[in-house]
Protein backbone atom coordinates (compact mmCIF):
# COMPACT_ATOMS: atom_id res chain seq x y z
CA UNK A 1 0.00 0.00 0.00
CA UNK A 2 2.96 2.39 0.69
CA UNK A 3 4.26 2.58 -2.93
CA UNK A 4 0.71 3.21 -4.18
CA UNK A 5 0.27 5.98 -1.61
CA UNK A 6 3.57 7.61 -2.64
CA UNK A 7 2.59 7.36 -6.32
CA UNK A 8 -0.75 8.99 -5.65
CA UNK A 9 0.87 11.75 -3.57
CA UNK A 10 3.48 12.42 -6.26
CA UNK A 11 0.78 12.55 -8.93
CA UNK A 12 -1.22 15.00 -6.86
CA UNK A 13 1.85 17.24 -6.49
CA UNK A 14 2.37 17.21 -10.24
CA UNK A 15 -1.29 17.95 -10.91
CA UNK A 16 -1.93 14.51 -12.46
CA UNK A 17 -4.85 12.19 -11.76
CA UNK A 18 -4.48 8.52 -11.00
CA UNK A 19 -7.18 6.38 -12.72
CA UNK A 20 -9.19 4.09 -10.46
CA UNK A 21 -10.41 0.62 -11.38
CA UNK A 22 -13.41 -1.23 -10.03
CA UNK A 23 -12.30 -4.35 -8.19
CA UNK A 24 -13.04 -7.72 -9.77
CA UNK A 25 -14.96 -10.48 -8.03
CA UNK A 26 -13.15 -11.16 -4.77
CA UNK A 27 -11.04 -14.32 -4.58
CA UNK A 28 -10.57 -16.04 -1.23
CA UNK A 29 -6.86 -16.81 -1.84
CA UNK A 30 -4.08 -16.00 -4.33
CA UNK A 31 -4.72 -17.32 -7.82
CA UNK A 32 -3.74 -20.91 -8.36
CA UNK A 33 -1.66 -21.45 -11.49
CA UNK A 34 -1.58 -24.81 -13.26
CA UNK A 35 -0.16 -25.62 -16.67
CA UNK A 36 -2.23 -27.42 -19.30
CA UNK A 37 -0.53 -30.76 -18.66
CA UNK A 38 -1.36 -30.67 -14.96
CA UNK A 39 -4.95 -29.64 -15.67
CA UNK A 40 -5.33 -32.62 -18.00
CA UNK A 41 -3.89 -34.94 -15.37
CA UNK A 42 -6.33 -33.59 -12.76
CA UNK A 43 -9.20 -33.87 -15.29
CA UNK A 44 -10.26 -30.25 -14.83
CA UNK A 45 -13.48 -29.33 -16.61
CA UNK A 46 -15.38 -26.04 -16.56
CA UNK A 47 -18.78 -24.70 -17.60
CA UNK A 48 -20.14 -21.20 -18.13
CA UNK A 49 -22.14 -19.71 -15.24
CA UNK A 50 -25.72 -19.12 -16.33
CA UNK A 51 -28.66 -17.10 -15.04
CA UNK A 52 -31.28 -19.07 -13.11
CA UNK A 53 -34.66 -18.60 -11.45
CA UNK A 54 -36.07 -20.52 -8.52
CA UNK A 55 -39.77 -20.41 -7.73
CA UNK A 56 -41.01 -20.45 -4.16
CA UNK A 57 -42.71 -23.74 -3.33
CA UNK A 58 -44.52 -25.22 -0.33
CA UNK A 59 -45.45 -28.86 0.23
CA UNK A 60 -49.06 -29.71 0.99
CA UNK A 61 -51.91 -32.06 0.16
CA UNK A 62 -54.34 -32.06 -2.76
CA UNK A 63 -57.85 -33.45 -2.38
CA UNK A 64 -60.07 -34.06 -5.39
CA UNK A 65 -63.40 -32.28 -4.88
CA UNK A 66 -66.75 -33.86 -5.74
CA UNK A 67 -68.08 -31.56 -8.48
CA UNK A 68 -71.69 -32.81 -8.26
CA UNK A 69 -72.92 -29.80 -6.18
CA UNK A 70 -71.30 -27.45 -8.72
CA UNK A 71 -72.98 -29.20 -11.64
CA UNK A 72 -76.33 -29.06 -9.80
CA UNK A 73 -75.85 -25.36 -9.13
CA UNK A 74 -75.08 -24.68 -12.80
CA UNK A 75 -78.21 -26.63 -13.78
CA UNK A 76 -80.35 -24.62 -11.34
CA UNK A 77 -78.83 -21.42 -12.68
CA UNK A 78 -79.75 -22.40 -16.25
CA UNK A 79 -83.32 -23.27 -15.19
CA UNK A 80 -83.68 -19.92 -13.42
CA UNK A 81 -82.45 -18.11 -16.53
CA UNK A 82 -84.98 -19.95 -18.68
CA UNK A 83 -87.80 -19.04 -16.27
CA UNK A 84 -86.64 -15.43 -16.29
CA UNK A 85 -86.70 -15.30 -20.09
CA UNK A 86 -90.30 -16.58 -20.12
CA UNK A 87 -91.58 -14.33 -17.33
CA UNK A 88 -89.81 -11.27 -18.76
CA UNK A 89 -91.51 -11.86 -22.12
CA UNK A 90 -94.86 -12.35 -20.39
CA UNK A 91 -94.41 -9.15 -18.41
CA UNK A 92 -93.66 -7.23 -21.61
CA UNK A 93 -96.78 -8.61 -23.33
CA UNK A 94 -98.92 -7.88 -20.29
CA UNK A 95 -97.71 -4.32 -20.10
CA UNK A 96 -98.53 -3.81 -23.79
CA UNK A 97 -102.04 -5.29 -23.37
CA UNK A 98 -102.67 -3.18 -20.29
CA UNK A 99 -101.99 -0.04 -22.29
CA UNK A 100 -104.66 -1.13 -24.81
CA UNK A 101 -107.06 -1.88 -21.96
CA UNK A 102 -107.31 -5.51 -23.10
CA UNK A 103 -105.78 -6.74 -19.80
CA UNK A 104 -106.21 -5.47 -16.30
CA UNK A 105 -103.43 -3.49 -14.66
CA UNK A 106 -103.44 -6.00 -11.80
CA UNK A 107 -102.59 -8.88 -14.17
CA UNK A 108 -99.79 -6.84 -15.72
CA UNK A 109 -98.40 -6.02 -12.30
CA UNK A 110 -98.49 -9.71 -11.36
CA UNK A 111 -96.55 -10.62 -14.50
CA UNK A 112 -94.01 -7.91 -13.77
CA UNK A 113 -93.61 -9.13 -10.17
CA UNK A 114 -93.03 -12.68 -11.42
CA UNK A 115 -90.30 -11.47 -13.76
CA UNK A 116 -88.62 -9.59 -10.91
CA UNK A 117 -88.76 -12.69 -8.70
CA UNK A 118 -87.18 -14.79 -11.44
CA UNK A 119 -84.45 -12.17 -11.87
CA UNK A 120 -83.73 -12.38 -8.15
CA UNK A 121 -83.38 -16.18 -8.40
CA UNK A 122 -80.89 -15.83 -11.28
CA UNK A 123 -78.88 -13.33 -9.25
CA UNK A 124 -78.97 -15.61 -6.20
CA UNK A 125 -77.62 -18.64 -8.12
CA UNK A 126 -74.83 -16.50 -9.58
CA UNK A 127 -73.96 -15.25 -6.10
CA UNK A 128 -73.97 -18.81 -4.76
CA UNK A 129 -71.36 -19.73 -7.37
CA UNK A 130 -69.06 -17.14 -5.81
CA UNK A 131 -69.98 -17.86 -2.20
CA UNK A 132 -69.73 -21.66 -2.40
CA UNK A 133 -67.01 -22.09 -5.07
CA UNK A 134 -65.17 -18.78 -5.33
CA UNK A 135 -65.04 -15.61 -7.44
CA UNK A 136 -63.39 -17.45 -10.35
CA UNK A 137 -66.51 -19.56 -10.97
CA UNK A 138 -68.88 -16.61 -10.46
CA UNK A 139 -66.89 -14.63 -13.02
CA UNK A 140 -67.12 -17.28 -15.76
CA UNK A 141 -69.40 -16.61 -18.69
CA UNK A 142 -72.34 -18.92 -19.28
CA UNK A 143 -70.51 -20.61 -22.15
CA UNK A 144 -67.41 -21.13 -19.97
CA UNK A 145 -69.55 -22.61 -17.17
CA UNK A 146 -71.19 -25.04 -19.58
CA UNK A 147 -67.79 -26.03 -21.03
CA UNK A 148 -66.44 -26.67 -17.52
CA UNK A 149 -69.48 -28.81 -16.69
CA UNK A 150 -68.97 -30.85 -19.87
CA UNK A 151 -65.24 -31.31 -19.22
CA UNK A 152 -65.84 -32.46 -15.64
CA UNK A 153 -68.57 -34.90 -16.67
CA UNK A 154 -66.33 -36.33 -19.44
CA UNK A 155 -63.32 -36.71 -17.06
CA UNK A 156 -61.41 -34.07 -19.02
CA UNK A 157 -61.21 -31.76 -15.99
CA UNK A 158 -61.12 -32.11 -12.22
CA UNK A 159 -61.49 -29.66 -9.36
CA UNK A 160 -58.82 -29.97 -6.68
CA UNK A 161 -58.44 -28.39 -3.25
CA UNK A 162 -54.87 -27.88 -1.99
CA UNK A 163 -54.04 -27.25 1.68
CA UNK A 164 -50.72 -26.54 3.40
CA UNK A 165 -49.78 -26.54 7.11
CA UNK A 166 -51.02 -23.27 8.66
CA UNK A 167 -51.81 -22.01 5.16
CA UNK A 168 -48.16 -21.45 4.19
CA UNK A 169 -47.58 -20.36 0.59
CA UNK A 170 -51.26 -19.87 -0.26
CA UNK A 171 -50.94 -16.14 -0.88
CA UNK A 172 -49.93 -15.48 -4.46
CA UNK A 173 -50.01 -19.15 -5.45
CA UNK A 174 -50.47 -19.58 -9.18
CA UNK A 175 -49.79 -23.26 -9.91
CA UNK A 176 -49.16 -26.62 -8.29
CA UNK A 177 -48.01 -30.13 -9.08
CA UNK A 178 -49.72 -33.25 -7.75
CA UNK A 179 -47.58 -36.34 -7.19
CA UNK A 180 -49.38 -39.33 -8.72
CA UNK A 181 -46.56 -41.80 -8.05
CA UNK A 182 -45.87 -44.07 -11.00
CA UNK A 183 -48.40 -42.16 -13.12
CA UNK A 184 -46.28 -39.04 -12.82
CA UNK A 185 -46.87 -35.44 -11.77
CA UNK A 186 -50.01 -33.58 -12.80
CA UNK A 187 -49.81 -29.83 -13.35
CA UNK A 188 -52.80 -27.84 -12.06
CA UNK A 189 -53.75 -24.17 -12.25
CA UNK A 190 -54.73 -22.33 -9.06
CA UNK A 191 -57.90 -20.28 -9.61
CA UNK A 192 -58.59 -18.89 -6.13
CA UNK A 193 -58.96 -19.33 -2.40
CA UNK A 194 -61.29 -22.07 -1.17
CA UNK A 195 -64.53 -20.97 0.47
CA UNK A 196 -64.23 -23.36 3.43
CA UNK A 197 -61.26 -23.93 5.75
CA UNK A 198 -59.46 -27.16 6.64
CA UNK A 199 -59.67 -27.34 10.44
CA UNK A 200 -57.05 -30.10 10.73
CA UNK A 201 -54.30 -28.23 8.88
CA UNK A 202 -55.62 -24.77 9.84
CA UNK A 203 -55.47 -23.92 6.14
CA UNK A 204 -57.71 -21.66 4.10
CA UNK A 205 -56.89 -23.78 1.05
CA UNK A 206 -56.87 -22.96 -2.64
CA UNK A 207 -58.94 -24.32 -5.51
CA UNK A 208 -57.14 -25.56 -8.62
CA UNK A 209 -58.20 -27.01 -11.95
CA UNK A 210 -56.63 -30.02 -13.63
CA UNK A 211 -57.33 -30.47 -17.33
CA UNK A 212 -56.53 -32.97 -20.03
CA UNK A 213 -56.38 -36.75 -20.10
CA UNK A 214 -54.58 -37.00 -16.74
CA UNK A 215 -57.62 -35.51 -14.98
CA UNK A 216 -59.32 -38.90 -15.37
CA UNK A 217 -56.94 -40.32 -12.73
CA UNK A 218 -58.20 -37.84 -10.13
CA UNK A 219 -61.12 -39.65 -8.53
CA UNK A 220 -63.40 -37.91 -6.04
CA UNK A 221 -61.97 -37.84 -2.51
CA UNK A 222 -58.45 -38.86 -3.56
CA UNK A 223 -55.76 -37.18 -1.42
CA UNK A 224 -52.21 -36.89 -2.76
CA UNK A 225 -48.98 -34.99 -1.99
CA UNK A 226 -48.75 -31.66 -3.77
CA UNK A 227 -46.29 -28.83 -4.20
CA UNK A 228 -47.64 -25.30 -4.40
CA UNK A 229 -45.80 -22.59 -6.35
CA UNK A 230 -46.10 -18.86 -5.81
CA UNK A 231 -45.64 -15.95 -8.15
CA UNK A 232 -42.39 -14.88 -6.48
CA UNK A 233 -38.98 -16.50 -6.54
CA UNK A 234 -35.26 -15.86 -6.71
CA UNK A 235 -33.24 -14.66 -9.69
CA UNK A 236 -29.48 -15.01 -9.83
CA UNK A 237 -26.61 -17.15 -11.11
CA UNK A 238 -26.55 -20.91 -10.70
CA UNK A 239 -23.41 -22.48 -9.18
CA UNK A 240 -23.87 -26.22 -9.88
CA UNK A 241 -23.62 -28.80 -7.11
CA UNK A 242 -20.57 -30.32 -8.83
CA UNK A 243 -18.72 -27.00 -8.43
CA UNK A 244 -19.36 -26.57 -4.70
CA UNK A 245 -16.64 -27.30 -2.12
CA UNK A 246 -17.02 -27.17 1.64
CA UNK A 247 -14.09 -26.23 3.84
CA UNK A 248 -14.05 -24.90 7.38
CA UNK A 249 -17.82 -24.47 7.50
CA UNK A 250 -17.88 -22.37 4.33
CA UNK A 251 -18.73 -23.07 0.69
CA UNK A 252 -16.38 -22.25 -2.20
CA UNK A 253 -16.11 -22.63 -5.96
CA UNK A 254 -13.19 -22.26 -8.37
CA UNK A 255 -13.42 -19.98 -11.39
CA UNK A 256 -10.96 -20.19 -14.30
CA UNK A 257 -9.76 -16.64 -14.98
CA UNK A 258 -7.52 -17.51 -17.93
CA UNK A 259 -5.88 -20.56 -19.48
CA UNK A 260 -3.69 -21.39 -16.47
CA UNK A 261 -5.10 -19.55 -13.43
CA UNK A 262 -8.01 -20.22 -11.07
CA UNK A 263 -9.76 -18.12 -8.41
CA UNK A 264 -11.17 -19.66 -5.27
CA UNK A 265 -14.32 -17.70 -4.40
CA UNK A 266 -16.76 -17.84 -1.53
CA UNK A 267 -20.34 -18.84 -2.32
CA UNK A 268 -22.59 -16.85 0.02
CA UNK A 269 -26.28 -16.00 0.38
CA UNK A 270 -27.29 -18.78 -1.96
CA UNK A 271 -30.76 -20.20 -2.44
CA UNK A 272 -30.70 -23.98 -2.36
CA UNK A 273 -32.15 -25.77 -5.41
CA UNK A 274 -31.93 -29.31 -6.72
CA UNK A 275 -29.25 -28.25 -9.23
CA UNK A 276 -27.09 -26.11 -6.94
CA UNK A 277 -27.02 -22.67 -5.30
CA UNK A 278 -28.46 -19.50 -6.84
CA UNK A 279 -26.29 -16.52 -5.84
CA UNK A 280 -26.28 -12.79 -6.54
CA UNK A 281 -22.72 -11.78 -5.72
CA UNK A 282 -19.03 -12.67 -6.22
CA UNK A 283 -19.70 -14.26 -9.64
CA UNK A 284 -20.56 -13.04 -13.13
CA UNK A 285 -22.59 -14.65 -15.89
CA UNK A 286 -20.40 -16.33 -18.49
CA UNK A 287 -17.45 -16.98 -16.17
CA UNK A 288 -16.05 -20.51 -16.31
CA UNK A 289 -16.69 -22.34 -13.04
CA UNK A 290 -14.89 -25.65 -12.37
CA UNK A 291 -17.46 -28.47 -12.35
CA UNK A 292 -14.97 -31.36 -12.36
CA UNK A 293 -11.68 -31.57 -10.48
CA UNK A 294 -12.47 -28.79 -8.00
CA UNK A 295 -11.43 -30.97 -5.05
CA UNK A 296 -8.07 -31.60 -6.78
CA UNK A 297 -7.55 -27.83 -7.06
CA UNK A 298 -8.33 -27.46 -3.37
CA UNK A 299 -5.81 -30.19 -2.53
CA UNK A 300 -3.16 -28.54 -4.72
CA UNK A 301 -3.73 -25.22 -3.00
CA UNK A 302 -3.86 -26.47 0.60
CA UNK A 303 -0.45 -26.39 2.37
CA UNK A 304 0.89 -29.76 3.51
CA UNK A 305 3.00 -30.17 6.66
CA UNK A 306 6.69 -30.98 6.10
CA UNK A 307 6.54 -34.35 7.85
CA UNK A 308 3.73 -35.44 5.53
Amino acid sequence: MKPIFLLAASAAMLGLSVPTMSPPARAESPQLKLDARTQTRLQIRTAAIEAAHSSDSVSGFATVVDATPLLQLISDYDAAKAALAASAAEAERSASLAKDNTMSSKAAETARAQAQADQSRVTLFKQRLGFEWGPYFAGLSDNALHQLARDVSMAQASIVRIDTPSGQGLKGATAATIDMGTIGAIQVRVVGIARTADQRLQSAGVIALASGSQAAYLGNGLTLPAKLYGGGGTNGLLIPNSALLRQGGRVYAYVRTNVQTFDKRSVTYGRVTADGLIVNQNFRAGEQVVIQGASALLAAETPVAAEE
